[in-house]
């Protein structure tokens, strides 16, 4: 448990389920960044911040997150694989992003039963339709679309709650749970 739990003055976490990728992937994903980085520009996302979102919750009282470790044990869900293919870019949000031109129903299995999951024990919690993706940069100022020669394979047998928790230097990302996949 981070220690924020325990933190009387803490009252609520800023916290998302999500799925992280191996060192192997970060690995490929980072090369990929570099690679991009003299054409896009903009803030290039650490390595061991690579994940792709599942469900964003945003702030959650201190109190309730035992609550959202307990209910995740009910979920059921298949492990899968998916292969990185594509890299895009958001003009809106300014992101460079890498993404499959065609995930696994597995993983919207997931995202849906995160959802129903949630919906049924009260939490609020993003519903914009779900677009699965990897931020490489953020406030990028050159759009890059492209395929990759070497699509990035990444397999998934677990996913993870999250905090994005603000440090002196930016934003880390903490553990808070972590679920295995069937």
């Amino acid at each position: 448990m981070p220690k924020q739990d325990t933190d009387p003055k803490i009252k609520s976490i800023r916290v998302f389920f999500a799925i992280s990728p191996s060192k192997f992937v970060q690995k490929q994903l980072s090369h990929q960044a570099e690679l991009l980085a003299p054409i896009c520009s903009g803030r290039q996302i650490v390595m061991p911040h690579f994940h792709l979102t599942l469900v964003f919750l945003g702030n959650v009282s201190v109190q309730r997150i035992e609550t959202l470790r307990h209910i995740m044990k009910n979920i059921a869900a298949k492990k899968f694989a998916f292969y990185l293919n594509k890299i895009s870019y958001w003009k809106h949000n300014q992101i460079i992003y890498l993404h499959a031109k065609q995930f696994p129903a597995e993983l919207f299995d997931l995202v849906t039963a995160l959802q129903s999951t949630l919906s049924q024990a009260g939490f609020v919690f993003d519903r914009r339709v779900y677009k699965p993706h990897i931020t490489l940069f953020r406030k990028a100022t050159h759009p890059v679309n492209t395929e990759l020669i070497n699509p990035i394979h990444w397999p998934v047998s677990e996913w993870t709650l999250l905090q994005s928790k603000p440090t002196q230097t930016g934003i880390d990302y903490v553990p808070v749970g972590h679920w295995r996949l069937k």
